[in-house]
């Protein structure tokens, strides 16, 4: 121990080139790929890592095989993995989960004390995780003072003034201050939502002094952090312009695909649809059979067959009369506006209807992934829908983590419903899609451009009659019985940077320094 009572810390230097980087997020940590990236490649990078986040949805796998225990406790939190291998980094990430109090909606006041009293309890739960959780001598690693504090931004409030607090009070009480790197993938204060037409007075005023507060507090903030990634080249132009946040130690991260996110192959689409049990009658399954040549079909999914072989060998392969698999992965919220692709569906299908005698267009499976507020609400139409359309048929899937990136490996187009609040930010469920080299079709907005290149690698439209044409023209079969404009986006899309690489380039020395 130190004369002042503080524990003895070794600064970095004399630990070598490794790092303690603590990563927050407010929200449900497991539902943030960015961040969950961004721990990877610190831990591939030989540092150590704690992440900060709410409780939910697990890790990737790849983070979960590296907690430094399963989860015995409220203090590390992850359980274990479904694999036994073990990561040369494992045991140096440790993960603290937070539970926020929830107001519940019944509570009297509950429009006027939410945001307060929600405030409040985020203050808290930030506040013990920091200041008391973090330091706890259980984890061989945490007895490290943190060297730098990764933020997601958003939310803002109260993480950016809460974090750059810990770094003065740590500088202070340690003497040694870490670096306050902000990962901007939205605007803050865009996340509270303007006026309205149908808002009183009283509801006007709440809402323009709530959203300017977010404003100027954001806007106070963003110059006290060390160093700024930004998702987009619009938002780090942004940042300058109206924050006042530019200089070398700001750089644009580009969202980019990690390594998981590749085309799967025929194998594990037959072990994966197996699995899956996807209750859909666009095309009757056999098990047993025999095909028309006479092998014999040992299993067969909707798009898939098993077949035996001389020598008791079984082969896979694809179904013929397979249906084109749609992938959409929403949060069902109003930022995902999921009527336009109803619209598109519905209207497809009446084009589709018109021509059903000649055969050149396939019957269509659409898989939606995720879950949030509106899926219950949606859910009826489904069922609906698929009632009374006998070409197009919609499923709700939600899925473990190592299977998504599987499904989306199988889809033959993706499909993007994100809007921006800001008009900044892109999309990463395209890069997912782009990482398996499957086009996509996505709605427009302001810097969208910057990833979807119409006509090259996807299309953009605006509304679902717009989406419907598209899909039409996309998906109907050529003269030859394929699908060339999709197989030219896929070749176009081949060879996209990898977030290893790409984090290497652009965040490794902004976030850690020159450590090798």
């Amino acid at each position: 121990m130190s004369q002042a009572g503080r524990p003895d810390v070794k600064h970095p230097t004399e630990r070598g080139a490794k790092k303690h980087v603590v990563v927050i997020v407010l929200g449900d940590i497991g539902r943030s790929p960015r961040m969950q990236y961004h721990a990877l490649s610190l831990l591939e990078d030989g540092h150590f890592v704690t992440m900060i986040g709410y409780s939910g949805e697990g890790l990737i796998p790849s983070l979960e095989m590296s907690l430094t225990r399963p989860s015995t406790n409220d203090e590390d939190d992850g359980g274990s993995s479904r694999s036994t291998e073990q990561p040369s980094y494992h045991g140096h990430l440790r993960l603290l989960r937070m539970e926020p109090y929830q107001l519940p909606k019944t509570f009297p006041l509950y429009r006027l004390l939410y945001y307060p009293l929600r405030l409040l309890s985020l203050s808290y739960c930030v506040v013990y995780t920091l200041w008391i959780r973090l330091n706890n001598n259980n984890v061989h690693h945490t007895t490290m003072p943190a060297d730098v504090i990764l933020v997601q931004n958003p939310p803002s409030m109260p993480t950016l003034l809460l974090a750059y607090a810990f770094c003065v009070w740590q500088g202070k009480w340690r003497e040694h201050r870490p670096r306050l790197v902000i990962d901007w993938h939205n605007l803050g204060y865009t996340m509270f939502g303007g006026p309205d037409s149908t808002d009183t007075i009283t509801g006007i005023l709440a809402k323009s002094s709530i959203r300017n507060l977010a404003y100027w507090y954001e806007r106070a903030m963003a110059p006290l952090a060390d160093a700024h990634l930004t998702v987009t080249r619009a938002m780090e132009i942004w940042l300058g312009e109206n924050f006042n946040v530019h200089g070398a130690h700001v750089r644009v991260l580009y969202d980019r695909p990690p390594s998981m996110f590749r085309p799967t192959s025929v194998e594990e689409q037959h072990e994966l649809f197996r699995r899956l049990k996807l209750k859909c009658d666009l095309i009757p399954t056999y098990s047993p059979a025999f095909g028309a040549g006479g092998e014999q079909i040992m299993d067969e999914t909707i798009f898939t067959q098993s077949i035996s072989v001389s020598g008791g060998n079984t082969i896979h392969r694809l179904r013929n009369d397979r249906p084109v698999l749609l992938v959409s992965s929403t949060s069902w919220t109003p930022d995902e506006d999921f009527s336009i692709l109803l619209i598109a569906l519905t209207e497809l299908h009446r084009m589709v209807e018109i021509i059903a005698e000649d055969g050149t267009f396939p019957r269509a499976l659409v898989i939606v992934t995720g879950k949030g507020p509106l899926k219950a609400h949606y859910l009826p139409l489904l069922e609906e829908f698929n009632r009374t359309h006998i070409f197009i048929n919609i499923q709700t899937l939600w899925l473990e983590a190592d299977d998504y990136p599987k499904l989306l490996g199988c889809a033959t187009l993706g499909i993007s419903l994100h809007t921006s609040t800001s008009g900044l930010d892109l999309p990463m469920k395209v890069l997912d899609f782009f990482g398996c080299e499957v086009p996509v079709c996505a709605i427009g907005f302001d810097c969208l451009g910057e990833l979807v290149q119409d006509g090259v690698n996807g299309n953009i439209f605006a509304k679902g009659e717009d989406l419907a044409t598209l899909l039409f023209d996309l998906l109907k079969y050529d003269n030859d019985g394929r699908l060339h404009k999709l197989e030219t986006y896929r070749k176009n899309i081949r060879g996209m940077a990898r977030w290893k690489e790409n984090w290497e380039e652009c965040a490794r020395k902004l976030i850690v320094g020159d450590s090798k």
